[in-house]
């Protein structure tokens, strides 16, 4: 959790958000390309996604399971002429090429790590602001990218997503088209109070994909074999899963630690805390596994602190605990 600016500057870009945009430069993602005239093919045989049938202009989302079914590695695509873009967390990213690069000896596919780096724009203003500043525009839906001037546009929850190398010139002509620039605090601020699992906290080697709700966006369940897809299967056809990704209302104070483990007031396992945040409106708050023991609306506690399970996303108005 970072503390880098002060709470006004923090409740100033978080209330542009929400009715305007604001630009966010994000170190945290970096891009991969593949190609080569397997590189949809080779996909779909090893991650969680169909990919076979998906053309230029297309995007997707998808997982890398373990044979046990356990997220290893999460990355969005945009499939480009000759192969596609791969972005993920920068932390990932080189070991992500390297489980790729493991076994495309039998595929015509070749992996480059790319510079990392992006922006994200944040709010319902996203679509004017790149219209205003002669960027290449909002995809109309989350099943598709624009790829042009060096940049891949994607469409998220938040807004849109620019990754490439003309993130940064892309980022000053947002500024001079008067899009105010926002810390990464601020994102980090709207992926927790969007329920936004990521890859290194939410997205581990410990977590299934229905736990993180991800078997929507990131899992094609009609699909055939591909590492993980029998537990994957399983799972899903028993229709349950013993804890799920919730958001967690703090009363008052500091929040405890990630990793935290959470109990149910007459002291029975409840889940983990995985990310924290002190919310200038919201308060302090968090993502958690929590299991099924702790319903929304129950109760925890994580050491000393106590909260309140609540659904995703996060409402702004609901009144502080």
């Amino acid at each position: 959790m970072m503390l880098m600016t002060t709470t006004l500057a923090l409740e100033a870009a978080l209330e542009t958000r929400r009715s305007g945009v604001v630009a966010v430069e994000r170190p945290d993602l970096a891009m991969l390309e593949l190609r080569g005239a397997d590189v949809l093919r080779y996909l779909h045989t090893v991650s969680s996604q169909h990919t076979a049938e998906l053309r230029p202009g297309d995007a997707t989302s998808a997982l890398l399971l373990s044979p046990k079914g356990k997220i290893e590695f999460a990355f969005r695509l945009a499939v480009t002429e000759g192969g596609a873009l791969l972005d993920t967390q920068a932390a990932a990213a080189p070991a992500l090429a390297e489980r790729l690069e493991r076994f495309v000896f039998r595929y015509d596919v070749a992996v480059r790590v790319l510079e990392a780096g992006g922006l994200s724009l944040l709010g319902p203003g996203a679509r004017a602001a790149l219209e205003a500043a002669g960027l290449p525009p909002v995809p109309p839906g989350p099943d598709r990218a624009t790829v042009a001037g060096g940049l891949v546009v994607h469409r998220t929850t938040a807004g849109a997503d620019l990754l490439g190398a003309g993130a940064g010139e892309a980022l000053a002509a947002l500024e001079r088209a008067g899009v105010a620039r926002a810390p990464l605090e601020v994102w980090e601020l709207a992926r927790i109070e969007l329920g936004l699992p990521r890859w290194g906290d939410e997205l581990t080697d410990d977590v299934l994909a229905e736990e993180a709700g991800l078997l929507g966006s990131h899992v094609h369940l009609d699909k055939g074999c591909y590492p993980g897809q029998e537990t994957v299967a399983r799972v899903h056809n028993l229709g349950q899963v013993q804890r799920r990704l919730a958001g967690l209302r703090f009363e008052g104070g500091r929040p405890p630690a990630p990793r935290s483990e959470l109990r149910t007031e007459d002291g029975r396992r409840a889940g983990q805390v995985r990310s924290v945040a002190l919310h200038p409106e919201l308060g302090p708050i968090g993502l958690a596994f929590t299991r099924r023991v702790a319903p929304s609306g129950s109760r925890v506690l994580a050491g000393e602190s106590a909260a309140l399970v609540v659904d995703l996303p996060f409402r702004p108005d609901r009144p502080r605990n």
